[in-house]
């Protein structure tokens, strides 16, 4: 009867050993999706932001282009 006991035993060590390597795996891959997340948040802001740079740009260049002063178009207004 002992010897059955160190088998299931043994099973049982290796079954949670499989499932604390699989619970391993799943928390890597979640972090590495919160990381890539993160990064990628990064991007897109720093794309808004250059993207609203470049816009205010345009803006400002068909204000000057219309006969608005440089100054005044810089300053971002919108003229109706």
């Amino acid at each position: 009867m002992m010897y059955g006991e160190v088998g299931r035993l043994a099973d049982e060590g290796l079954r949670l050993s499989l499932q604390q390597a699989e619970n391993a795996a799943l928390l890597v891959m979640a972090m590495q999706y919160a990381w890539a997340e993160l990064w990628l948040e990064g991007y897109r802001a720093a794309g808004a932001a250059l993207s609203a740079e470049r816009d205010q740009r345009a803006r400002t260049r068909r204000l000057i282009r219309r006969g608005v002063s440089p100054a005044a178009a810089a300053q971002a207004l919108h003229i109706v």
